[in-house]
């Protein structure tokens, strides 16, 4: 039974969302409106610690959906339940923060997550909009209300996470959001590519083209360097790539193995790899026998395509010895012959010998 160990958990607390956001992998309003069972979740953590005792640290993040619409009685549960199962236990949560920051709210992050710090999401055609109408408006109110709240009052250790849309390559400088970014608190900020999963399927015209993609990262790449913004905030996506070419190892989604060191536990109790395809794409449950869950079929042939399927040209491409083809999600475009991957930045790196550590987080 294949695992890592070093495991990354997302617990989906529920899989409906207070928003609908375009992109949103989980189908956003329109998700299964159910809450997860925190008693069976422990209990399934306490097998899993007894099967695969090799597990050295695990990170639970709480997910969604928008992870608080769960009672936060059930997240505690959870919380206390998982704490102390493995040597190392950290947690994190990626929540929307557009909703009223109860006093309740701010006393679960300040216990649970004060320590380890959490994400939150700023979309910039797909939320909040370029065209501000009233309702945008206001949610985009309510969400940096929010932020400085937990940056400037709380203290709290926060990422902005962002997607990367059609909208956002065609009318956003990567430098006005950065340094919008740092002016709200965030200390670290995490720049995402869609898959066209959930939503995404329906709104397909919000993916940009790989060509368009890789242009406009390459064009952060650079004024990363330029305004040296890495000196006010670490920027997770560059900070993969310095690491893989200033180590000359393959980092995050470039490791190919997503399906052995991540686990999605939708709230349903089903058991998935990739949290991207989790609702659709699960090959397990948490009430089964963990042999049943571990070595399914479905399981099995995922891992196997993660790790050796390839797009042939990667093998002829400069810059495989570090991309090692990407995340496997990603579609290719331009008749199966552009890649999703940074390619830009990866031939800049390996053309000129500079260290780069400076990038790293």
């Amino acid at each position: 039974m294949n695992l890592s160990s070093n495991i990354t958990v997302y617990l989906k607390t529920t899989e409906t969302c207070n928003l609908n956001c375009s992109h949103c992998f989980t189908s956003g309003s329109k998700g299964a409106k159910i809450i997860f069972s925190p008693q069976k979740t422990i209990h399934f953590f306490e097998r899993l610690k007894n099967a695969f005792p090799h597990i050295e640290s695990i990170r639970y993040l709480f997910h969604g959906g928008e992870p608080f619409l769960a009672p936060l009685d059930t997240l505690y549960q959870a919380y206390f339940g998982l704490k102390d199962l493995f040597p190392k236990t950290s947690f994190g949560m990626q929540t929307n923060l557009v909703y009223p920051l109860s006093n309740e709210k701010r006393a679960f992050l300040k216990e649970v997550l004060y320590n380890y710090g959490f994400g939150t999401s700023w979309d910039y055609d797909i939320r909040f909009g370029s065209l501000l109408n009233k309702a945008k408006d206001s949610q985009q109110a309510i969400w940096e209300k929010n932020v400085r709240t937990l940056t400037q009052e709380d203290d709290h250790y926060m990422t902005m996470i962002v997607s990367i849309t059609k909208g956002l390559i065609e009318n956003k400088q990567p430098i006005e959001i950065l340094r919008y970014a740092h002016k709200l608190g965030f200390k670290h900020i995490l720049f995402e590519r869609i898959t066209s999963d959930g939503n995404a399927i329906e709104n397909h015209e919000i993916i940009p083209s790989n060509r368009s993609q890789d242009e406009w990262l390459y064009k952060m790449f650079e004024q990363t360097m330029k305004y040296k913004t890495y000196e006010y905030i670490g920027n997770m996506f560059i900070s993969e790539l310095a690491q893989a070419y200033v180590n000359r190892s393959h980092v995050g989604n470039r490791c190919r193995n997503c399906e052995e060191s991540l686990l999605t536990i939708n709230a349903d109790g089903s058991i998935a790899g990739c949290p991207n395809t989790a609702p659709v794409d699960h090959w397990g449950h948490i009430d089964w026998p963990l042999t049943k869950s571990f070595q399914s079929s479905n399981r099995l042939k995922t891992i196997s395509c993660e790790r050796y399927d390839r797009n042939p040209l990667c093998f002829s491409c400069p810059a495989f010895e570090l991309c090692n083809s990407d995340c496997h999600k990603l579609k290719w475009d331009e008749n199966e012959s552009y890649c999703a991957a940074p390619k830009k930045i990866w031939s800049h790196m390996l053309k000129n010998s500079e260290n780069y550590s400076e990038l790293i987080i």
